[in-house]
């Protein structure tokens, strides 16, 4: 962990998690957003422009999601996870006021959190412990504190979950898709139903820290050796299902000042290190850590050198072989530029289907294609504007926007299906990769590194 947050000086006394009083918060939530949907329509017909309208909406939107942040937890949560996830099913005015659903949020007050410390460490365990009462970081389904073992002196973290959170997720999922669906914000289909079924059984499994624990440790020891990375060491003798303790990690954000100066070769390598963890992921693990949180990375700087922290396992995904062969399938055909294959893996994976127009599947696949941009065969043609001295230059190529500037005036999305969960968690990583190497302000092609996965 880090010591770059400052804990915000207010705290909460309890996590309200009895479903009775969570539906009524939901419901009332859910009322308001309706009164004031009928006024906006009252308004329309008395002549309010198209402009006011989208004005009122948004404003509705917005205070119906700030309702939905009150109840912290899972809620906030799934609310997360649908804003990152979102922009393939809800409108895109849902998806902005859901992202502002941050962790932010104030901490829980200390005699709560000693109190489920006892509860799931017991008072002989937890005596070996020096705990500091200020939380740390607090997120949406627990918080973080920095303590001491009495006996060593070696500085640990512990990610304590908030009492009861677990046992809301179930419900709080019902209310809120269903919630989702009255007000139309979402639609009812079969596979965005089959979508959220798995989400759930993802956030059951980020709230189950035996699980994180062994995820951590599976890293951990992957990546013994590698002097790239970070990787904090559990102390199994102060876990449990809702307590994780593990080494103090020194450094700072990537959004870090003191990164920003680095040497370009530094920032380069932590690039670098961020794609070739994913491509690592992808291609030998065959899990992935499906949450692009910038918070999940954090850099140590020793002199001109840098080293990246790896956090927060909770969101470890296995990727089931057929679906790997076939993604891999379609990074091949795009590093070849091979429209053919390309398809033919696309088509396999349920994004298009072989009786759609021509000009349709061969939009896509150049978009699909274009992805790859950065990873391409150097001999591939690059934008100008993306070159800064010869180099891939990932801030400036802007490459995320260009790809959906170019996905919407092909009007794709009308024949573009919803495609396989596995697919939405891979590319929304890759992008938070993408977004990781921009921030970095990297200068470099990656074309060696893909080539190196791909037997070239």
């Amino acid at each position: 962990m880090t010591e770059d947050t400052k804990t915000p000086p207010e705290t909460f006394k309890r996590l309200r998690t009895g479903a009775l009083s969570r539906r009524w918060q939901l419901s009332r939530a859910s009322m308001q957003y309706g009164r004031r949907a009928m006024g906006t329509a009252i308004r329309s017909r008395f002549g309010a422009s198209e402009e006011q309208q989208q004005v009122d909406r948004q404003a509705n939107i917005d205070a119906f999601v700030a309702e939905l942040g009150k109840l912290k937890g899972s809620i906030v949560k799934i609310g997360q996870i649908m804003a990152t996830y979102g922009d393939y099913l809800m409108p895109p005015e849902v998806v902005t006021a859901l992202h502002r659903l941050e962790d932010n949020t104030p901490p829980m007050h200390w005699p709560a959190i000693h109190k489920q410390l006892l509860k799931e460490l017991g008072e002989e365990r937890l005596a070996l412990l020096e705990v500091e009462e200020s939380a740390f970081a607090a997120a949406s389904l627990g918080q973080v504190h920095r303590a001491r073992i009495r006996a060593s002196g070696e500085q640990v973290c512990l990610k304590i979950q908030y009492p009861g959170v677990d046992k809301t997720i179930d419900a709080d999922f019902n209310d809120l898709i269903r919630l989702f669906k009255v007000s139309r914000v979402l639609e009812s289909t079969r596979s965005v139903d089959d979508w959220f079924s798995d989400i759930r059984n993802l956030l059951h499994r980020e709230v189950d820290y035996t699980n994180e624990r062994a995820e951590l440790d599976f890293a951990r020891e992957q990546l013994t050796g590698d002097a790239r990375f970070v990787v904090p060491q559990v102390y199994g003798d102060f876990c449990s299902q809702r307590v994780l303790c593990m080494s103090w990690e020194e450094g700072v954000s990537i959004k870090d000042p003191s990164v920003a100066v680095l040497p370009q070769h530094t920032r380069n390598a932590l690039g670098e290190s961020i794609l070739d963890l994913f491509l690592k992921e992808l291609y030998d693990w065959q899990r992935m850590q499906t949450d692009p949180n910038f918070g999940n990375y954090r850099v140590r700087i020793e002199g001109d050198a840098a080293k990246l922290v790896l956090l927060d396992f909770g969101a470890i995904r296995p990727l089931p072989d057929d679906f790997v062969a076939d993604f891999q399938r379609m990074i091949i055909s795009a590093y070849d530029h091979s429209k053919d294959e390309f398809l033919d893996a696309s088509i396999k994976l349920g994004f298009m289907k072989s009786h759609y127009p021509a000009d349709v599947l061969d939009n896509f696949a150049e978009i699909g294609m274009d992805i790859l941009e950065p990873m391409k065969p150097r001999s591939a043609s690059v934008p100008e504007a993306a070159i800064t001295d010869g180099e891939y230059d990932w801030y400036k190529s802007q490459l995320p926007k260009r790809i959906a500037k170019r996905a919407l005036a092909a009007s794709i999305s009308k024949y573009f299906a919803l495609p396989p969960k596995e697919f939405l968690y891979v590319m929304r990583k890759l992008m938070g990769v993408y977004a990781l190497i921009a921030a970095l302000r990297g200068q470099f092609f990656a074309d060696e590194l893909l080539g190196r996965k791909l037997d070239r």
